[in-house]
């Protein structure tokens, strides 16, 4: 990425991504203990929740060092409506852990926000970010294939799907996972086909 860092604040049409703060915690920790059941299945860390709420203030407390420091870049994804940043809807994040001149892409929901068309409008800014404003050459975005809610978002946004990567991770649970893999290129530009 050479330098270069994403916002800490992207606004959509409906969504605000924002860094995290420490001052986040309590939201966070509201959206993910209302959606345990919801996410274990699918994200590693939920394995471990619920947290206390000082290991959550701690954990957003390395996310912002992160993001300064230029590691890696987590955003909570917040309303945007009259309460502003008042409700988390979920994570994402750049991610720049897949080689040089790409980022990956990850993201999770509160149970009540799926469906609604969130993580679409939050993955298609961020791979805005990624190809336009920062200039990568590729994004990936990396599910398990039993997922079809998180697989129909880089299906939705025009990426390819590349490979399906065979018993290369682990399930939340410990058991053989494989992994589909998705690629935008800055050649196949940040908009979706219409």
């Amino acid at each position: 990425m050479a330098g270069e860092r994403p916002p800490a604040r992207i606004v959509a049409a409906r969504l605000v991504l924002r860094a995290w703060q420490p001052e986040d915690a309590p939201l966070m920790r509201e959206a993910i203990d209302a959606s345990l059941a919801h996410l274990r299945p699918w994200m590693p860390w939920a394995v471990h929740e619920p947290l206390a709420l000082e290991a959550t203030i701690a954990l957003l407390e390395r996310f912002r060092d992160d993001f300064v420091a230029g590691r890696d870049f987590h955003y909570g994804i917040f309303t945007r409506d009259e309460r502003d940043e008042r409700e988390v809807l979920g994570g994402t994040g750049l991610h720049p852990r897949i080689g040089p001149d790409a980022i990956e892409i990850g993201y999770w929901l509160r149970e009540t926000a799926t469906r609604r068309g969130y993580a679409t409008e939050a993955v298609e800014a961020l791979t805005r970010v990624a190809l336009e404003d920062l200039g990568l050459s590729r994004v990936e975005i990396r599910c398990d294939p039993r997922n079809s809610a998180s697989a129909a978002v880089p299906r939705r946004l025009g990426y390819r799907h590349v490979t399906t990567l065979e018993a290369n991770a682990l399930t939340p649970a410990g058991e053989p996972r494989d992994t589909m893999v998705w690629e935008r290129t800055a050649a196949e530009g940040a908009s979706p086909p219409r």
